[in-house]
């Protein structure tokens, strides 16, 4: 890497001295910039942590920025780029010729160094009672019970490292000047590399979770073309796209234990009638290979006194180890008119449907073969994704005089979904938006705008299963009368509370102000605030709050030298449940 790098920039220099030389020419522009330095970091900390996305040496180390521009009559050339070390780079190329051609090409790389989770909260033991202290007589201990979790860091002390590289490049070309006829190619692709960790969990004799070392090859590529044009005083186009992802690695594999009584150790034919599987190696975190393909159209023009503009798109996903799709087809419609000389609006409608495929789960009949309760936990999996989505706003914009412009802003959303939480019994969701914005401004001296939004959702989505689990095994629903054992389905009848991220009211509050008494000085102060609050569930408020008022100061006293002091304050507030998973619910 070191000697490509070495290799590329005397072929830049080369380049630039070339382009210096030609800059003697009265209507050619050439500017370049060359820069060396040595950066150190110095970690007093948690090393993963504070250089999550900037891993380094403590020690110093090459950098190196390039800026290069060329511009002739019609056409421009420029490269720029930075090399911070050989995992994080970042290199852009254009070219412009006139509105014939325009091409881009982009090379982004970075680390991503993420902490190992050692699992320590992952040890506990069921306690049954008290039993006498063998080692103490007459003293009492917690007698323990056969419910254990523990763990296994098979890779500890691992470093945890990603290595994101990306490459991007857009061509866009005039085919015909006759309808304006252009087309557009793109091409993306990441390619991510490294080690992450995996954590496999097991029941029975115990609940134990083993973290494994896992080898990171994965590759992203996406291809975009489309053709616009103009023709009957209409603007068209369609843009086809392209997209897949797979993973060039096999999938971690773990030891499954054997399933024996967590009390006694002794493998019984009961325990044998409740397991999927035990006693034998499998795969797990097993990555998709996906495939997706999209279209869309596209329409622009007048209408009436106004513009207008809109689309219609479809998109298939695939899952091709899973043989399981989705498809979405979407349509968006804005309108944009002038009222009056100061007052204009701006309508918009957005709708999408999304479907996915409801696989059938093939499970083994729970105790088959044993006497008394059996049961069969086969299902299909209604996708919570299959759903209706409408959207529709509405923005006024009016200037009230020289200085000032305020808009009044309404909107409607709503989410139908169509299986959740069972077949046919699908929820619905809205949400009413509105907002006002006022700007102010005289001149270069003086600038302010103010902003409040509200947003009241109806219904969000919750959870079907619930968060807690009442206690008392009286209220149990009894598979069998008169049978022996309980079991743990029949604990969801205890389940309850009602749980969601979404607020049911949310209110948003925005404050800038920008003052410049002189050329030479600049005065920022802001404030951002928030409150959103969920008071419909069935047993607790959720709210958050936030506030982060922000100032800051920039003067100039003399074109060398430049001055700036900010300060930001944040406070953020929490009230929700918090659920602590214990043996017994």
């Amino acid at each position: 890497m070191k000697r490509t790098l070495i290799m590329l920039t005397l072929c830049l220099l080369i380049l630039i001295g070339v382009s210096a030389v030609a800059a003697a020419d009265g209507d050619v522009y050439d500017r370049y910039t060359l820069w060396f330095g040595s950066h150190y970091t110095n970690y007093t900390d948690y090393a993963k942590k504070v250089g999550e996305y900037l891993p380094s040496e403590e020690q110093f180390l090459p950098e190196l920025r390039l800026e290069y521009l060329s511009r002739r009559p019609g056409s421009m050339f420029s490269i720029d780029g930075h090399y911070y070390d050989d995992n994080d780079i970042n290199a852009r190329v254009r070219s412009v010729s006139g509105d014939r051609f325009k091409l881009s090409v982009q090379y982004r790389s970075l680390t991503i160094q993420r902490g190992q989770d050692l699992l320590e909260n992952m040890n506990a033991r069921e306690a049954l009672g008290y039993m006498h202290d063998p080692n103490n007589p007459g003293d009492s201990i917690q007698k323990p019970g056969g419910k254990i979790i523990t763990h296994t860091l098979n890779d500890a002390g691992v470093d945890y490292r990603i290595n994101r590289k990306e490459v991007t490049s857009r061509l866009e070309t005039l085919l015909s000047r006759r309808n304006d006829l252009r087309l557009m190619v793109a091409h993306r692709v990441v390619i991510e590399q490294g080690y992450e960790q995996k954590v496999a969990s097991m029941h029975c004799q115990s609940c134990h979770l083993e973290s494994n070392k896992s080898r990171v090859d994965k590759l992203t590529q996406q291809l975009e073309a489309a053709l616009n044009a103009k023709a009957g005083g209409l603007d068209v186009g369609y843009q086809m796209g392209y997209r897949s992802y797979d993973s060039k690695t096999n999938a971690p594999g773990v030891l499954y234990e054997d399933a024996v009584h967590p009390v006694f150790g002794t493998k019984e034919a009961e325990f044998g009638s409740r397991l999927v599987y035990d006693d034998t190696a499998i795969v797990y975190a097993v990555e998709p290979k996906t495939e997706k393909f999209s279209h869309r159209f596209r329409l622009k023009g007048d209408l009436g006194s106004g513009k207008f503009s809109g689309s219609l798109g479809y998109s298939k996903a695939t899952n091709e180890i899973s043989n399981l799709s989705s498809d979405a087809y979407s349509g968006a419609f804005k309108y944009a008119v002038a009222l009056t000389p100061k007052m204009r609006l701006i309508a918009k409608l957005t709708a999408a449907r999304l479907s996915a495929d409801d696989p059938f789960i093939d499970l083994p009949t729970y105790r088959d073969g044993r006497t008394g309760v059996q049961t069969d936990f086969d299902y299909v999996r209604y996708s919570s994704l299959d759903r209706t989505q409408i959207e529709s706003s509405a923005e006024l914009m009016t200037r009230l005089n020289a200085r000032t412009n305020l808009s009044v802003l309404a909107g409607y959303k709503r989410v139908d979904r169509d299986d959740y939480p069972t077949l046919d019994e699908g929820t619905a969701t809205g949400k009413f938006t509105g907002q006002v914005k006022l700007r102010h401004r005289k001149g270069m001296k003086y600038s302010t705008m103010v902003r409040y939004r509200f947003e009241k959702t109806s219904d969000p989505f919750v959870s079907a299963r619930g968060l807690f689990e009442r206690r008392g095994r009286e209220e149990l629903q009894i598979a069998l009368p008169g049978f022996a054992f309980r079991f743990y389905f029949e604990r969801e009848g205890l389940r309850y509370q009602d749980i969601t991220t979404l607020p049911t009211d949310e209110h948003q509050f925005e404050f800038r102000t920008t003052y410049r008494p002189n050329l030479k000085t600049t005065m920022n102060i802001g404030l951002k605030a928030s409150f959103d609050k969920n008071g419909d569930l069935d047993s607790l408020d959720v709210k958050h709050s936030s506030f982060q008022p922000h100032l800051a100061l920039t003067m100039l006293p003399n074109p060398k030298w430049a001055i700036t002091a900010g300060y930001t304050y944040g406070l953020d507030k929490s009230r929700g449940p918090v659920t602590v998973a214990l043996f017994d619910g």
